[in-house]
């Protein structure tokens, strides 16, 4: 059976660009011809294609994810971006994950994004810890990668006064890295685990950049908290920073192999300095994010 998840017939390009276009998949059905006309034109989608899905059918859902809770026993939701359960400041980006497919549920309230160095060093950890346990006792939801040292400290530390959300570079069902065992299970319990990855996709390199657009996504803010100059956190910056969302640093040494931080602060980044403080400046700037995107209808 094909859906509009997995046809052929639409690029991912094509398929973003129709979701840009129409309220619901469904609404192909219902236009008239003219009106299929003008969604070509709109969308920069040949109206052969357009005609071709009208003879395909048409669901969210594929029949493997019913089968894969009852394999695995993990309750495995999928989520697409018609939905209105999908999350609303994801949608935005320019290029958004058309379904996700997620361990939890979706949360509804505001999220901030803490990344930073594999290999981090005392100083790091401890603030990674602390920072997000501090943001999310604010109700906050705390968005990582599940990945060894930042990444795991701040989802470590959201769990002890809230709640957070791992974004993997492969499948939901598959724990990677398997250092990292207990914290997946305890995100499994209380927290999100979440990916664009089908079921059973095995982490691969070139996932995670991807992989690192959605951590950007999800949050109004991003936080790096340790990363060398060359380092995949750095791309999470400049992910968010090309989505116009916030960006703030944890300040490190000059001579330090974790500069890349200081580096975002010289070209514009936020600085913490305190952690109320910094507390204090997110609800600020939530009520600015709320505004902004209340007039994007979102």
């Amino acid at each position: 059976m094909h859906t509009f998840w997995n046809t052929n017939i639409l690029s991912k390009k094509d398929k973003i660009s129709l979701y840009k276009n129409t309220n619901s998949i469904s609404d192909i059905f219902l236009m008239t011809k003219d009106q299929r006309v003008n969604l070509s034109k709109t969308s920069f989608i040949e109206l052969e294609k357009i005609e071709s899905l009208r003879n395909i059918t048409i669901t969210p859902f594929d029949n493997e994810i019913a089968s894969s809770k009852l394999t695995n026993n993990i309750d495995i939701k999928l989520t697409h971006i018609y939905e209105s359960t999908y999350p609303p400041l994801l949608k935005l980006i320019h290029d958004p994950p058309l379904v996700i497919y997620h361990i939890g549920e979706l949360p509804t309230k505001p999220m901030v994004s803490v990344v930073g160095s594999r290999n981090p060093s005392e100083y790091g950890k401890e603030y990674a810890y602390r920072l997000s346990k501090r943001i999310a006792k604010e109700g906050y939801i705390i968005v990582s990668g599940m990945a060894k040292g930042i990444d795991g400290l701040a989802h470590i530390g959201a769990l002890e006064s809230g709640t957070t959300i791992a974004v993997l570079g492969n499948g939901v069902d598959v724990c990677y890295p398997r250092d990292n065992l207990n914290l997946y299970n305890n995100l499994k319990k209380s927290g999100t685990i979440l990916s664009e990855y089908n079921l059973g996709v095995r982490p691969e390199k070139y996932h995670f950049p991807q992989r690192n657009r959605i951590i950007a996504g999800l949050s109004f803010i991003t936080i790096i908290v340790e990363a060398s100059p060359k380092s995949g956190s750095l791309i999470t910056a400049n992910l968010a920073l090309g989505e116009s969302r916030e960006v703030f640093c944890l300040p490190n040494r000059i001579i330090d192999q974790y500069n890349g931080t200081n580096l975002l602060i010289k070209e514009g980044a936020g600085i913490i300095t305190n952690i109320e403080d910094f507390v204090s400046e997110i609800k600020s700037l939530e009520i600015i994010w709320k505004n902004i995107y209340y007039c994007k209808g979102i």
